[in-house]
């Protein structure tokens, strides 16, 4: 700011927009393209090699697909007191064909660590279509405060015009602090990974080298040797034998195998990383159709814990779909925002019938006094938005008004005891006069 301004009383506005700016800083200075400590990390070559792990690697690729298909592809539904503006919302959403922008840009997020999604309008600015963007294209320009200014495109070295903030839906499963980009979930396990490839590499020789027996041919004897041209006859001969071969030969010729056991110890070795893999990438070995020695406590454990990670991931979907879409798509019908919910299904119905039976028996526990938890508090339990304030549930008794206590009324035998009392103390009176 330019010196004048200070001695003329002209401060510097704190705040940028009606949102207000953080005092926080994430950088020195505003941010273009990769920053942070992540910046050698992140780059197009490494974005490519961890693409090319997911192509070629079975179980990365197994596991990827697994956790994102079933977090997208178990179909979702909407939640709206408003009839109208849930069916329109529903029309939209089909024709924009979300299930396939999510179910790609969950693949994308999981590979690379982030997925972009370009919000496509037409000539009155109105929404109309989803388009996937290639990940490794993709910079994001903040400012030092960490807020996105807007996003550009790097394609062969030429950086393209930048793209408004509000024009592109940013994705991340696992955030980084110091970087407005994610971490790929194939980054934890990448020396694990190459690890692994060399051993494939290794155990595929050895299986070419000694999976098969090996002959050693004895011909002749001490005391007779054969000519040279029978050894290389009948090593021409043994070159091309196969598993149809029969061997007859004369007394002179001794045949002996070697390497009859095969490899030793190929499955420690595999299954060592093939563990560490699995663990990595949050997916099961069960949901693999691996899982050997697992009993089914262990199993159910992990069938649970695997359902609660891709809730999680089903419940950034939803609060992504409705801020970034759904909202924008009322606004453009003169609807008010946050009126229309998404809601995936479960993959199991374990986890929801675990919490369903722990409240059911919470409550048969109050059956006649106020209950631990309101309407919409069970409604969030399990995912559901409050209702609406005019159609909660009303107070089944009302409170009761205090009332004035009553004027006390005497008795109809304390009267009549009074009389008497009387009475007498008269008649005592009577005879006591002179």
């Amino acid at each position: 700011m330019p010196l004048r301004d200070y001695i003329f009383g002209k401060k510097p506005n704190k705040y940028l927009d009606n949102q207000g700016r953080p005092k926080t800083i994430i950088t020195t200075g505003a941010s273009k393209g990769i920053s942070g400590l992540g910046q050698s990390q992140r780059n197009e070559a490494m974005l490519k090699k961890y693409w090319n792990y997911y192509e070629s690697e079975g179980t990365i690729f197994a596991s990827i697909n697994t956790t994102a298909w079933n977090s997208v592809m178990v179909g979702y539904y909407l939640i709206s007191e408003h009839k109208d503006a849930k069916e329109y919302i529903q029309q939209k959403l089909e024709l924009m064909d979300l299930d396939s922008v999510l179910l790609d840009n969950v693949i994308y997020g999981l590979i690379y660590g982030d997925s972009f999604i370009e919000k496509v309008k037409d000539s009155s600015g109105k929404l109309i279509q989803l388009k996937s963007v290639d990940p490794t294209t993709m910079q994001i320009n903040t400012d030092e405060y960490g807020n996105v200014i807007n996003y550009q495109q790097k394609i062969s070295g030429k950086l393209y015009p930048p793209i408004e903030a509000t024009d592109i839906i940013h994705l991340r499963f696992f955030p980084k602090p110091d970087s407005p980009y994610g971490v790929s979930i194939i980054a934890p396990s990448k020396d694990t990974i190459d690890r692994k490839i060399t051993t494939d590499e290794s155990i595929a020789n050895a299986v070419k080298r000694h999976g098969t027996p090996k002959y050693v041919v004895s011909i002749g004897t001490e005391e007779e040797i054969p000519p040279k041209e029978v050894f290389t006859d009948i090593k021409s001969k043994l070159e091309d034998i196969s598993s149809l071969n029969e061997f007859i030969v004369p007394g002179l010729v001794k045949i002996n195998t070697i390497d009859e056991s095969g490899i030793q110890s190929v499955k420690e070795y595999y299954d060592y990383f093939q563990t560490q893999l699995i663990v990595g990438l949050l997916c099961p070995e069960e949901a693999l159709g691996q899982g050997k020695g697992s009993t089914e406590a262990t199993s159910r454990v992990k069938e649970i814990m695997y359902e609660r990670f891709i809730k999680a991931i089903q419940h950034k979907l939803t609060t992504l779909v409705r801020l970034n879409i759904i909202n924008t798509i009322l606004t453009e019908i003169n609807w008010p925002e946050n009126i229309v919910y998404m809601r995936f299904n479960s993959v199991t119905d374990a986890d929801e019938a675990v919490k369903a039976k722990w409240l059911g028996n919470l409550l048969r526990g109050y059956p006649d006094i106020e209950k631990p938890f309101t309407v919409d508090e069970v409604r969030a339990i399990f995912d559901y938005p409050p209702m609406k304030k005019d159609i909660q549930q009303q107070p089944t008794q009302q409170p009761q008004q205090l009332q004035q206590p009553k004027p006390i009324q005497p008795q109809e035998q304390d009267v009549e005891e009074d009389v008497e009392t009387i009475k007498e103390e008269l008649d005592v009176i009577r005879t006591s006069k002179p």
